[in-house]
């Protein structure tokens, strides 16, 4: 993450968008007056990260500017994604503390003060908004997309911190050491998993706060991919969820393999179980003696006979044996991520703390 700003203002609010000429206004509007009514005593700033809009958005934000210092805007030139629009907005902004809300308010503006008090109290260096939170709520959105979601943060969760019940959502505030202490480099939605992942690396204090979300428009929760399949759910979300299961994976990879290695492990000893009962009824009830000569016989004829068995029961180990190979491969990865991050992470601030020093 490049140098961030220096604080002059009590907070930042960061709306990241993308050609939301439809609603930023209003959104622009409801904020204003929230500020306004609720915190009268702080310097605010609302800063609105255009990610390469193509609709007239902009020119609304550059409109509302010109009559209001405490709306700004900075644009990107083309479409860089959500993490990528999240980070410009953590290195222009003003703020002592910074808030981050999404484009619709699909979590309204009275999440601000929930989540700016545990970081005012030194209770908490990065809050979280949490609908699924056992207190929170979600309203207005698809049964089948909001399950999805749910159980998708259940999954994620055990990868980043295990005890946190929403780990995607947009919405969460920041102290200015918890940002300048993480150097952020997703430019997708991998983000959010990112800032926890990196933020329990520091020992950064995490706190949930119950949040209710709630889809103003349901259309807007459409994919806006083209084509019948998109509709579906699942596929509407399919990039999301593979990205987040491909760096839940790079995290903690054990709850990703646990699944497959298991199903695997278990095919295997069912068809070792499966043959040598076949060759032990064999053995004991087939005409002939009991000799070395049966034993053999019996045996050849097991593995003849059950040799799609046999053949699953040798890819089930050899895959499962893959599996295995991948989980102690990706915790040594892990691990050597970690302490690189850490030791690279000591040498950014350091340069710095040393520029600082150079510049005063």
């Amino acid at each position: 993450m490049s140098t961030m700003c220096e604080a002059s203002l009590d907070l930042t609010l960061i709306i990241p968008a993308l050609n939301e000429a439809s609603i930023i206004q209003r959104t622009l509007g409801e904020l204003k007056q929230y500020v306004e009514d609720e915190l009268p005593t702080k310097t605010c700033e609302i800063l609105v990260v255009d990610d390469g809009s193509t609709d007239s958005m902009a020119n609304i934000v550059e409109e509302m500017a010109k009559t209001d210092s405490s709306i700004q805007l900075v644009s990107h030139r083309y479409n860089m994604g959500r993490g990528r629009a999240i980070r410009t907005g953590f290195e222009n902004a003003r703020g002592r503390f910074v808030i981050c809300l999404d484009a619709d308010l699909s979590y309204a503006p009275w999440h601000i003060l929930k989540l700016l008090e545990p970081l005012e109290t030194d209770q908490a260096d990065i809050t979280l908004a949490s609908a699924y939170h056992p207190d929170g709520k979600v309203e207005n959105v698809p049964f089948s997309r909001a399950k999805m979601s749910l159980w998708g943060n259940r999954i994620l969760s055990a990868g980043v911190h295990g005890k946190l019940n929403t780990v995607t959502c947009i919405v969460r505030g920041y102290n200015r050491h918890a940002l300048e202490s993480m150097e952020l480099v997703s430019d997708g939605k991998d983000l959010h998993l990112e800032v926890i992942q990196k933020a329990t690396l520091f020992g950064l204090r995490l706190k949930e706060v119950p949040a209710h979300l709630k889809w103003r428009d349901r259309q807007r929760g459409k994919s806006k991919k083209s084509g019948f399949l998109f509709r579906i759910p699942f596929l509407a979300m399919s990039s999301t969820i593979t990205s987040h299961l491909v760096y839940n994976y790079v995290l903690r990879p054990g709850p990703i393999l646990l699944v497959p290695v298991l199903g695997l492990v278990l095919l295997t000893v069912v068809g070792v179980l499966t043959l040598a009962l076949t060759w032990f009824y064999k053995f004991a009830f087939d005409p002939g003696g009991l000799g070395v000569a049966k034993l053999y016989t019996t045996f050849r004829d097991t593995l003849l006979s059950g040799s799609l068995t046999l053949t699953l029961v040798v890819a089930a180990a050899l895959t499962s044996f893959i599996f295995i190979a991948f989980y102690f491969a990706s915790q040594q990865s892990k691990k050597n991520f970690e302490e690189l991050y850490v030791l690279v992470s000591r040498m950014n601030n350091r340069v710095k703390d040393l520029e600082k020093k150079l510049g005063a």
